[in-house]
């Protein structure tokens, strides 16, 4: 008996073991067999029907689907690439100023500060056809003569939801490429310059290539978090005008609320977990060859 105790470590984990199991564990198992399941959320008893993979063929098959997602694909697609723009622009500029800097660093964490949701009516309300304040901008410098409907033209409402997520999470980049501007050594910048170098040439040949793992570790960060994107465009668009801006999320969240397929909808969401991962794994690789890089040149 005084071999099976169980060790003074695992007693103290235990409890929060319980809590994970219970919080974490048992509701992705459940979701995990709904998915298997025609489960309707007007007719319990269909939870224990078994279907095999019949969710997951419907979805390749569903066109709703896929539009959300080449949808999500393409606001990643943006919004990483003018997050990493402007943030490396931030960084570089935050990191020449002289003074000042610790005051320049929590501006720029300011966005953040924010959550997704008060982004969303914040953005909504400036994008407003009648009294936003681009409208009213744009007409009072001459720009255009009528309100411009960001959020009713399915264009412009993906526009806007593409700049509200850019200057909300714009800081990360900022914030990370900061870090590997300050930890790099100023030695082969000053050999640089000894050696006839460019301001472009050095950026492009010394600075880019250190400060690039930690360009790939805030994509993955993004990444997941645009690729999960929801609450922003619950509140901007609810996915309208017409599905025009629905993306993998709010398909998810209006096939299992609105049309109560909870089984069809946990399918379509461990589908996009599949998604998700693979975007990891690919710039978790070009994070390892970033960094296979650095060690060889430097």
């Amino acid at each position: 008996m005084k071999g099976r105790k169980p060790s003074a470590p695992l007693l103290l984990l235990l409890p929060a073991i319980v809590v994970l199991a219970a919080v974490v564990v048992v509701p992705l198992l459940l979701s995990l067999y709904s998915s298997f399941t025609p489960f309707r959320l007007t007719k319990p008893e269909t939870f224990f029907v078994f279907i095999g993979l019949r969710n997951y063929l419907s979805i390749l098959a569903n066109t709703d689907f896929w539009w959300a997602f080449g949808r999500t694909v393409l606001l990643l697609t943006i919004a990483l690439n003018l997050e990493m723009l402007l943030g490396l622009g931030l960084a570089m500029l935050v990191e020449k100023a002289t003074r000042g800097q610790r005051i320049l660093r929590t501006l720029m964490m300011f966005p953040m500060m924010f959550s997704p949701i008060l982004v969303g009516f914040q953005f909504k309300f400036m994008f407003n056809d009648n009294i936003g304040l681009v409208n009213n901008a744009l007409q009072s410098l001459g720009i255009t003569s009528d309100a411009i409907p960001w959020l009713i033209e399915g264009h412009l409402a993906f526009i806007a939801i593409s700049i509200a997520e850019i200057w909300s999470s714009t800081a990360i980049f900022a914030i990370l490429i900061l870090a590997g501007l300050l930890a790099m050594p100023k030695e082969p910048i000053e050999a640089a310059r000894v050696d006839g170098c460019t301001p472009w040439q050095t950026f492009r040949y010394v600075t880019w290539p250190f400060v690039m793992p930690f360009a790939y570790i805030a994509m993955t960060i993004r990444s997941l978090d645009v690729a999960r994107a929801y609450d922003i465009v619950k509140i901007m668009t609810d996915g309208g005008p017409a599905g025009r801006t629905e993306l993998l999320w709010t398909l998810v969240a209006r096939t299992a609320y609105s049309d109560g397929r909870m089984g069809m909808a946990n399918a379509m969401a461990y589908f996009s977990i599949l998604l998700s991962i693979a975007f990891t794994v690919y710039f978790f690789n070009k994070l390892a060859a970033a960094r296979t890089q650095i060690g060889a040149e430097w």
